[in-house]
């Protein structure tokens, strides 16, 4: 770029002098021409009216006479004519009389024979020739009786004027060498910081310099004021510029860490509804093997109810919000927002869609639902069976067998809710506090804490000939709270003691595996339904709702059992076939 400018600028300067230099030696030229021959026929129209003053007025009516005079005249270098008063040519040093026509209408003849001098540059009809023309009158006793004309060849003054004209010449020439020395200086002058200038934009435009750098500012402090102040307002922009850049490069990874660690899923769209950008949490959810940009929103998603929001949205310019259930492979619920991407002109030109999972939620929803409606159900029979009983206490009208036998209704059900509460304090209390239990357990053994829970059991076991039958490993130890290890056992145990046939065998075993103490409690009873083994641990959940509060089960027994595994930092899982009998095992860490 700096050749280039430079080079144009030096052909225009030099052209611009050239022709200045070609203008001035012509100019000069032809002025010098001018006033040289204005000056010679000034010269020429003296000597022709100093001539016609001597000339005696007889020499014009004597033909040799005249003829005498102009051919002495001829070696003056002059054409010497001698003209009457008529116009008729006497005499002439370089053509015959004879033959030249009548001179009276020629420019420079007639003024003369007016009675005054004249000059005149025209072509000669005579020689056919260009000759400069003086003529004056020739007077006798004050009146014109003729007229002398002198005439000079182009010629001779092109050779007298030569001189000059060369001389002009050179001093173009000369002028013109000093002037592309001058226009190739100032070129250079103007074209190297603008190169330099250049070469800084081409480095910040790059990356390769950052402002304000010296190093790519090549400018010099003795050029001219404007190319410095372009030089500090190119610094002054390239500076701008960078921190612009580096603010928006902040903010693209302030954005783009906000969204990896969004647990939405995040879409966004454009105007034909073609995934440009997707978060983490969007790709695992619906591309866990590819990439989610490039592709439409519907053919990533399979969803119609995302693919309608999400173009109500870019119609409408308006935020739209739906439910949608997704099968990913299973299925889950999504709270879905579309909004629109606003275009500079106006209107829609994509859509951001934030899709939050709410399957869990609307879990606990249902959870709480049911737990409610649960409670409610538990203590609405006991509840009215002491509130029954009690009023016909009441009214005395018992006699002393029925109000034992109403007095040991309301005790069995006032023990009932008692259990019950005290369940669902231990549940509340395991949610809150099961962390801290477990980091204020110490080490202890398992065999005296599977021995407790046996003990525990041990008189009902005996009531229906049930055996319970312990295989501990020696020395098995785990980090547990050892009151409530024992409490999830009894659950255990007490259930497959319930739900066995009398005279069978209950086995509880415990040994390390895996790194993790594995506690098994099996029975050889009822068993449970494959249909309900994925929801056996929740709270109030019973196979055989009659049997199980017949027995006097609260329903949370389990579930209070899973809380202690996970309070361990461990679970709880069970396997169970009908007729045959179920197994049920805790797993903690050791």
């Amino acid at each position: 770029m700096a050749a280039s400018l430079f080079k144009r600028s030096l052909l225009a300067l030099s052209a611009a002098v050239l022709a200045a230099a070609i203008i001035f030696a012509a100019v000069g030229s032809s002025v010098t021409g001018g006033a040289y021959a204005d000056a010679n026929a000034k010269a020429l129209e003296r000597s022709a009216t100093a001539l016609a003053a001597t000339l005696p007025a007889a020499t014009l009516r004597d033909p040799a006479a005249a003829a005498a005079f102009a051919s002495a005249s001829a070696s003056s270098g002059f054409r010497v004519t001698l003209i009457a008063a008529d116009g008729r040519v006497i005499a002439d040093s370089e053509a015959a009389p004879a033959t030249m026509e009548n001179h009276g209408s020629r420019p420079e003849v007639a003024p003369a024979l007016a009675g005054r001098a004249s000059t005149s540059r025209r072509q000669s009809a005579t020689l056919g020739e260009e000759l400069v023309y003086a003529a004056a009158p020739i007077r006798s006793a004050g009146s014109v009786v003729g007229a002398l004309r002198l005439a000079l060849h182009t010629p001779t003054l092109d050779r007298a004027l030569a001189p000059s004209r060369w001389a002009f010449a050179l001093a173009a020439l000369a002028f013109a060498a000093v002037a592309l020395l001058a226009a190739a200086a100032f070129s250079r002058r103007i074209a190297r910081p603008l190169a330099a200038l250049a070469e800084a934009a081409r480095a910040y435009g790059s990356g390769a310099a950052t402002a304000p750098d010296s190093g790519y500012r090549a400018v010099r402090p003795d050029d001219p004021d404007e190319v410095r102040v372009l030089a500090s307002t190119l610094d002054s922009m390239a500076a701008e510029i960078e921190a612009r850049v580096s603010a928006a490069a902040a903010q693209g990874r302030e954005l783009e860490a906000i969204l990896d660690a969004m647990a939405e899923a995040v879409l966004a769209l454009d105007s034909k509804l073609v995934i440009t950008m997707a978060n983490p949490a969007a790709e695992a959810l619906f591309a866990p093997e590819g990439r989610l940009a490039g592709r439409g929103l519907l053919e990533a998603t399979r969803s119609s109810d995302l693919q309608e929001a999400a173009a109500g949205c870019l119609a409408s310019s308006e935020r739209r919000s739906i439910e949608t259930a997704l099968y990913l492979p299973s299925e889950r619920g999504f709270q879905a927002l579309a909004a629109p991407l606003i275009a500079p002109a106006g209107g829609a030109a994509g859509v951001v869609l934030v899709l939050a999972d709410i399957t869990e939620l609307r879990r606990l929803e249902r959870v709480r639902r049911d737990f409610v409606a649960n409670v409610s159900h538990e203590l609405r029979t006991p509840v009215q069976l002491v509130k029954g009983f009690a009023e016909s206490l009441r009214e005395g009208t018992a006699d002393p067998e029925q109000t034992g036998r109403f007095l040991g209704i309301i005790e069995r059900n006032a023990e009932r809710m008692e259990s019950l509460i005290n369940d669902l304090l231990s549940l509340a209390s395991l949610e809150r506090e099961g962390r801290e239990w477990l980091a204020a357990a110490e080490r202890r053994a398992i065999g005296p804490i599977i021995q407790a829970a046996r003990e525990a059991i041990q008189p009902k076991a005996q009531e229906r000939g049930t055996e319970i039958a312990v295989e501990c490993e020696e020395g098995l130890a785990a980090k547990v709270d050892e009151g409530l290890l024992e409490q999830a056992l009894v659950n255990l145990v007490d259930n497959a003691v319930k739900y066995s046939p009398p005279n069978k065998i209950v086995r509880i075993g415990a040994r390390a595996e895996g790194g993790r103490l594995l506690i098994e409690v099996r029975d050889q009873g009822i068993g449970i339904p494959a249909s309900d083994l994925p929801r056996i641990f929740e709270r109030f959940y019973r196979v055989d709702k009659a049997r199980s509060r017949e027995l006097g089960g609260t329903g949370l027994g389990l579930a209070i059992v899973r809380h202690i595994a996970i309070a361990h930092g461990g679970d709880v899982s069970v396997e169970s076939w009908e007729g045959e009998g179920s197994t049920f095992r805790i797993r903690i860490p050791l």
